[in-house]
């Protein structure tokens, strides 16, 4: 069976679109550069884009990319339970999952309380608007705007993370 994140991200390749991950950095598992980790925590934003030679990898549990963080390139390891929203880069649209996103999170980015201690331990996924959701037809993320299309926006946002050629 394929996992969600999987099957959203290789949606968004097949129709041409670049993958936007949020990722919990500090989560068990997760394999990252320590100062990435330390820096954006709870709050990674990564592009899976197709024009870089990743050499993306998925397996039952994880998936796994060659990323650069400021020019650094590393093996990068993110379990699917790290990984609260899989979106389209330009358009914003694709799937939240509630049972990976961190409280704090839900708490400050989406404005959510906090989950009770009473609440069902049975994970859930969910599109972000009513009615069934193919992969390919991929909801928006809730509470986010899409990100801006033009190329300054673009370039600016791959100076801070970026997929460079040179990957091993």
């Amino acid at each position: 069976m394929v996992h969600p994140v999987q099957s959203v991200i290789e949606s968004l390749y097949a129709a041409g679109r670049c993958p936007r991950l949020h990722v919990n950095a500090v989560a068990d598992g997760v394999v990252c550069p320590d100062f990435i980790r330390e820096q954006w925590r709870e709050r990674l934003i990564i592009d899976l884009d197709p024009s870089y030679p990743l050499d993306l990898n998925f397996t039952d549990a994880t998936l796994s990319a060659d990323l650069s963080f400021g020019g650094y390139v590393t093996r990068c390891t993110f379990p699917y339970g790290a990984v609260y929203v899989v979106a389209d880069r330009s358009t914003g649209r694709g799937i939240v999952l509630d049972q990976n996103m961190p409280e704090s999170v839900k708490r400050s980015r989406y404005g959510r309380p906090p989950a009770s201690t009473t609440q069902s331990s049975k994970p859930a996924l969910r599109s972000v608007v009513d009615g069934d959701t193919a992969p390919a037809e991929v909801a928006a993320v809730e509470g986010e705007p899409a990100p801006q299309s033009n190329d300054d926006a673009v370039q600016k946002r791959r100076a801070a993370f970026k997929v460079i050629d040179g990957g091993s």
